[in-house]
């Protein structure tokens, strides 16, 4: 890799950031005051945040778009559509589970038979019309399908993270495969199925990625009683090694891909900048660690200490140190 690869890698970031900002105020918006018009209610604002900001733009933008630059293809018009679509269903699922207390069997119609449910309230109409025009559209049902159910069953599994007796073989694997099957069914609404060497890929992207949201959600899965990697580890420098071993596999299955050099070195370093935030946190992470003498009992710090800054001058050096350092290993 050289200097020019990080460069083009960057360029393209703020590319298909700035034209999903525009699709955000061409479609996104619109689309989300239609649908509370229509179905007569209103999406929370921590929905609305996850939508505009993460799901329903910097997944697009950075994960899809992404995908398709490694095929040597750009993301078109009804991907876009597709994936941004989904950008709103993620976050709506997630409170099927979590907040509306759905009963799987429901879950499971809602996700398999959209068509056929009756529907209630707003989140159930919501994911009912989105699901049902995806499952219509998606060029690769079949895959489509399969992925989704891989997303319901762990969902389902993450219900052990509520238990404090969880081991922490369940919590890795629920983690690494949360992570997983998000990244993966993300690629299945898009026009080329993922094969079985790129999945092995995804299953490390997506690993590292949802590791790095619990890096990153310390203080809210404390607060909610949720047992994660990091709020439940007794030794970051371990987890530091675990991390970048992961990385190394990552980036062995995303160079094994059939694809140019050129495009596959790209693809890692826009995949790594994510990574370098998260190793950023685990850093912080040993730093609290040593000023806590030992193990942190993460229940008794303040939300001050559980929140990373990541606009400190200090981090963002780093990180930009890491997204450097990480594509290389």
């Amino acid at each position: 890799m050289n200097v020019l690869d990080y460069l083009m890698s960057f360029a393209q970031v703020v590319k298909a950031l700035q034209v999903q900002n525009k699709y955000k105020e061409k479609f996104l918006h619109p689309y989300l005051a239609k649908l509370e018009n229509e179905h007569k209610g209103v999406f929370t604002p921590e929905q609305k945040f996850k939508i505009q900001k993460y799901y329903g733009v910097f997944i697009p933008a950075i994960l899809c778009n992404s995908y398709k630059n490694l095929y040597g293809e750009k993301l078109n018009d009804k991907e876009r559509e597709r994936a941004t679509l989904f950008g709103i269903l993620t976050p709506m699922g997630d409170d099927l589970f979590d907040v509306d207390k759905l009963p799987i069997s429901k879950i499971t119609a809602l996700t398999f038979q959209p068509d056929h449910y009756n529907a209630t309230f707003f989140s159930e109409k919501v994911t009912k019309q989105i699901q049902g025009f995806l499952l219509k559209n998606v060029p690769h049902k079949a895959a489509y399908i399969s992925a989704s159910k891989a997303v319901l069953d762990i969902q389902v599994e993450t219900e052990k993270q509520l238990n404090q007796n969880i081991s922490q073989a369940e919590i890795e694997h629920i983690t690494y495969t949360k992570g997983a099957v998000s990244v993966i069914i993300y690629h299945q609404c898009l026009d080329i199925v993922a094969d079985q060497q790129m999945l092995d890929a995804l299953l490390y992207i997506g690993s590292l990625y949802q590791l790095g949201n619990d890096l990153f959600d310390v203080f809210k899965d404390t607060r909610d009683h949720i047992y994660t990697l990091p709020n439940t580890c007794t030794d970051f420098v371990t987890l530091r090694s675990k991390f970048i071993e992961r990385v190394k596999a990552q980036n062995k299955k995303i160079m094994a891909l059939p694809y140019p050099l050129k495009r596959k070195n790209r693809f890692s370093i826009i995949m790594n900048n994510v990574n370098a935030r998260s190793l950023v946190a685990i850093d912080e992470w040993i730093a609290l660690e040593k000023k806590s003498g030992g193990t942190i009992d993460f229940k008794n710090k303040t939300r001050k200490e559980l929140i990373i800054d990541m606009e400190k001058p200090r981090l963002i050096l780093k990180w930009l140190y890491y997204t450097w350092q990480l594509p290389r290993l």
